[in-house]
């Protein structure tokens, strides 16, 4: 089963762990690895991607150990960082290798042992390897570093914390020289591109396993009413297997579980919901004490929540990779098919979940495309670069941006970067020096991440005397007051008190509760699919698309009545134009990319029409 390449050291830890045998993608990654090439690995959730990597970097770990890091392991989240420290602490102990955890919550008393004694293995998040730079003593562990794992490359990849974390990879080489860079990614619809995202212009492998090899989804088909689709989803939880239940937004899930909490082995798990509470609903899952998670974005990636039989989502995915990575969740175990069930409500709902089921078991997922030429992301790291080097020639720097594949023209990009730096006092210049100034650091400190800044309100309850999540100032300052009632974790809370920025609250009985909003809940539609949904709309051939009787009957019965109506059905190839009392409605429908020319013409006959124009 093992590789005659492989230290018995390693060899006796994987008969330990019990393998039966490796692998599609570990029989194909382990030997690239070993021979020391950048690698992306793609594959479906629960396909052994982390031991792919790992198996091999801990061989080649044995073989020549540093003083510093030897090796970053960089996830995009800290739960997940969580997650891996536990799994790679087993390896650790038994290899002699350690192994440590560093991000934002990390105690001081072990960030300076950290400082003083670096780990073999430090786990980290983009965001604190930034913040290492800055750090005198810490970076200087750097120049130990001879393998960079990336986790969940795909999630970073599409972001500007992702162009970041690229250029910041740049920034490593002037430390350590040339490590080995192997990204873990879920499927994207360009594999070469996210590759040199990771690598810059240096030569790369690919493996890849096709996901459709191992998903099953199905589309079921319920009512319009928020009641119908709660219906549905409680059938589900009684009668079948542990489950996870994917909605699109917060808002969603809060409604979702405040409706079906009270019935016993239903959590909520939520991006705005507290650290403790998250982990308190996994590790509930995880020990079989609930029947259903209902859960965001926040579950799509790797946490360690034990099995999962099904996987249930609420309403259209909206994107092919969100639904291959949630239901990739389902059967996370080698050799298993994951299952899911789409619950799709109403015609447009099922026509778009109708074409992402098709495309995610067809294997045609969406690209992510790099933020290339980001003017604030490379503003935000030449700050860093003379804020950790204090001085550098311009030319450096530049040097340094341009073998990140996001800056595609450092050169023409850079010099008037650091002008407008200047006239900010971010910076200074001698000549074709850059030099640091203390306003630099102090913007570092507030700026080390990409992520949009928004203002949160703790919500402490006074009962549990614990935090149990938070609430963006929009909704804060638009409807809670003291006395409001509202809803977290699907229950309802009173407000005692609102000062010194943090929502004291009590449970509350027998009240009707606000449903919370949050910033930035609303997912886009690809144009692909779009445009494949206004096809489907057009040519009506529901039967390629499902074999349910039930949902062919019911897509015709809603176009018939559309056309006996009079009614114009937005496609592909229609754009419609309705009036109605509060405005005006465009159906640019599933399939136009409003161009410049298609809004000039709207904007002109609805200015003929009706006397406004449209912004």
């Amino acid at each position: 089963m093992t590789s005659p390449a492989l230290d018995p050291r390693v060899a006796a830890c994987i008969s330990d762990q019990g393998f039966d045998g490796f692998s599609e993608v570990q029989k194909r990654a382990i030997p690239l690895v070993l021979a020391g090439d950048h690698l992306l690995l793609i594959a479906p959730t629960g396909t052994g991607k982390t031991e792919s990597a790992m198996i091999p970097v801990f061989n080649q770990m044995l073989a020549s150990r540093g003083g510093g890091f030897t090796t970053l392991y960089i996830t995009p989240l800290q739960s997940l960082n969580r997650d891996i420290l536990k799994r790679m602490e087993w390896w650790c102990d038994r290899l002699g290798f350690t192994v440590s955890v560093r991000h934002g919550d990390t105690p001081q008393a072990e960030r300076r042992k950290q400082a003083l004694s670096p780990p073999d293995l430090l786990v980290t998040t983009p965001e604190t390897l930034q913040a290492i730079f800055m750090g005198k003593r810490l970076r200087e562990h750097l120049r130990s570093v001879r393998f960079v794992i990336l986790d969940e490359i795909h999630d970073l990849a599409g972001t500007k914390r992702g162009a970041q974390l690229s250029i910041a990879l740049e920034r490593l080489v002037r430390y350590a020289g040339e490590y080995q860079r192997i990204g873990l990614s879920a499927t994207v619809g360009n594999p070469e591109e996210i590759a040199r995202f990771m690598t810059g212009n240096r030569p790369f492998g690919i493996v890849e396993v096709p996901v459709s090899r191992h998903i099953s989804i199905l589309v079921q088909l319920t009512g319009e009413r928020f009641e119908d689709q709660v219906k549905a989803v409680r059938k589900h939880i009684r009668n079948g297997p542990p489950t996870l239940v994917f909605v699109n937004t917060r808002s969603t899930a809060e409604s979702l579980g405040h409706e079906l909490i009270g019935e016993g082995g239903v959590d909520v798990h939520h991006g705005s919901l507290s650290r403790e509470v998250r982990i308190e609903a996994e590790e509930r899952f995880k020990q079989g004490d609930l029947r259903a998670l209902i859960c965001t974005s926040s579950m799509e990636l790797g946490i360690d929540i034990g099995h999962v039989d099904h996987v249930l989502q609420i309403g259209s995915p909206r994107e092919v990779s969100r639904l291959v990575q949630r239901v990739g969740r389902a059967g996370h175990r080698i050799g298993r098919v994951s299952r899911g069930t789409i619950i799709a409500s109403g015609f447009d709902d099922l026509a778009e979940s109708l074409v992402i089921t098709r495309r995610a078991l067809e294997g045609v997922v969406e690209e992510t495309i790099p933020p290339y030429g980001a003017g604030d992301t490379i503003a935000n790291q030449v700050a860093a670069i003379a804020v950790e080097y204090g001085e550098i020639p311009e030319e450096e720097i530049i040097s340094i941006l341009s073998g990140a594949s996001v800056c595609p023209d450092a050169a023409s990009m850079v010099p008037p970067v650091i002008t407008q730096l200047a006239d900010h006092y971010l910076l200074r210049r001698d000549g074709r020096r850059v030099i640091t100034t203390g306003r630099a650091r102090r913007y570092l400190s507030l700026n080390l991440s990409m992520i949009p800044d928004e203002r949160k309100f703790p919500i402490y309850d006074m009962v549990s005397r614990r935090t149990v999540g938070s609430l963006d100032e929009s909704f804060v300052v638009t409807y809670l007051h003291t006395g409001a009632v509202f809803i977290a974790r699907g229950h309802l809370w009173r407000v005692l008190e609102m000062e010194e920025g943090r929502i004291t609250v009590e449970p509350a009985r027998s009240a009707e509760g606000e449903l919370p909003s949050w910033e930035g809940e609303q997912i886009p539609v690809p144009f692909e699919v779009a445009r494949e949904v206004g096809a489907l709309r057009r040519t009506r051939e529901f039967e390629k698309y499902s074999p349910d009787p039930v949902i062919i009957r019911y897509a015709a019965g809603y176009l018939d009545a559309v056309e006996t109506n009079r009614g114009i059905i937005p496609t592909d190839r229609v754009v419609t134009i309705e009036s109605i009392p509060e405005g005006v409605v465009i159906n640019l429908c599933a399939g136009h990319q409003t161009n410049e020319a298609l809004g000039r013409v709207i904007s002109i006959l609805i200015s003929a029409r009706w006397g406004t124009t449209v912004g």
